[in-house]
């Protein structure tokens, strides 16, 4: 077969197999505020919450259950978006070993699925935030959730310090500006960067998945 149409036929492949790929699933509904970019926001939003040791959560269970699930979704999809390939591999380190560090402060089975984490955290955000606790503590069954329900509930008010949440937040909060500023998004630019924990915009790259 001559070179270019040998060319041409791997081309095609590829193109096939990339097609019967299924398409990244959109973050999950309230994880951030609405933006062109909610993993952006969440990266913001869970660098804002977990600062200075996650202290400003203590005593408010719907935002700790909020900023919970941030760290559950990122922890995954810094790892597995080809979007956020440019980030250093230490960063996703640090939030493996976030995640372990905020697991075992709530009582979270370490072998619990992050997808299934996220949503009950998220279920218990949106109950807490509406004044319904007996709600929030139906989305935090044990053996996920240790103790379970509505131990859980008071557990998300008490996490006490967490020294490597807001490690490995704040370090996202870097390395995406960074990369902002440095065009460096797998060649492409951004038009607006992370600043302050809290702005979020658009970067260069593929679609977010979850």
């Amino acid at each position: 077969m001559k070179p270019g149409r040998l060319l041409a036929g791997l081309l095609l492949l590829g193109a096939c197999a990339e097609l019967r790929q299924a398409p990244p699933r959109p973050p999950p509904a309230g994880l951030a505020t609405a933006t062109a970019d909610p993993t952006r926001a969440a990266v913001g939003a869970a660098a804002a919450a977990f600062a200075d040791r996650g202290a400003g959560l203590a005593g408010r269970p719907a935002e700790a259950a909020q900023a919970l699930a941030q760290l559950e979704f990122l922890t995954v999809e810094l790892s597995r978006n080809p979007r956020f390939a440019p980030l250093p591999e230490s960063l996703r380190r640090e939030f493996l070993l976030a995640r372990t560090e905020a697991r075992d402060a709530l009582g979270v089975d370490e072998q619990a699925s992050p997808d299934a984490v996220v949503a009950a955290l998220l279920t218990a955000a949106r109950a807490l935030r509406a004044g319904d606790r007996a709600a929030a503590a139906r989305a935090l069954p044990a053996p996920t959730f240790r103790p379970g329900g509505a131990r859980s509930v008071v557990r998300l008010g008490e996490l006490g310090p967490l020294p490597q949440t807001a490690l490995a937040t704040g370090l996202a909060v870097e390395g995406v500006a960074r990369l902002d500023a440095e065009a460096g998004w797998l060649g492409r630019g951004s038009t607006e960067a992370v600043t302050g924990g809290v702005t979020y915009g658009p970067a260069g790259g593929l679609t977010a998945g979850y």
